[in-house]
């Protein structure tokens, strides 16, 4: 056999951090208007506009997550960690900032926003769980059965 049969593939150029943000934002989008109908329906409009808001800024948040590190691991892959760290700091102070914000105006019911804001967030963070493959043999997202790679 040739050294060439024992060569490692090359690492897939595929954005792994991309597209579970994605795969996370599809979901979302799946059981949005489920929230927002049900939280309109049972507290009225301001509760729905404030369910759309709050899964709006998680949305957001996975996202710039996701953009955030995808740079940063292209271009400063040393740095990663207190990237990551920084970014979830900011990103938070931001999400906090925006909440503030939105209290003060009134426009929407603050319970119904807050509770979509945190359930949304843990939610779809547990649903993917059973998304994320935890192997380097397929980093990022499982395979779908019958597309694995030869």
């Amino acid at each position: 056999m040739s050294p060439m049969e024992f060569a490692v593939p090359a690492p897939s150029t595929e954005r792994i951090e991309s597209t579970i943000a994605h795969d996370l934002a599809k979901k979302c989008a799946l059981v949005a208007p489920i929230v927002v109908l049900g939280l309109g329906i049972w507290r009225g409009p301001d509760a729905a506009l404030g369910a759309a808001l709050a899964l709006a800024i998680v949305v957001v948040n996975f996202l710039a997550a996701a953009w955030i590190l995808g740079w940063t691991a292209r271009h400063a892959p040393h740095a990663l960690t207190g990237v990551a760290l920084m970014s979830f700091l900011v990103r938070l102070g931001i999400i906090t900032a925006l909440g503030a914000g939105i209290k003060a105006l009134d426009v929407v019911d603050w319970p119904a926003f807050c509770f979509t804001l945190i359930g949304s967030y843990l939610v779809l963070l547990f649903w993917e769980l059973r998304s994320v493959s935890l192997t380097l043999a397929y980093p990022g997202l499982k395979p779908k059965p019958g597309h694995h790679e030869e």
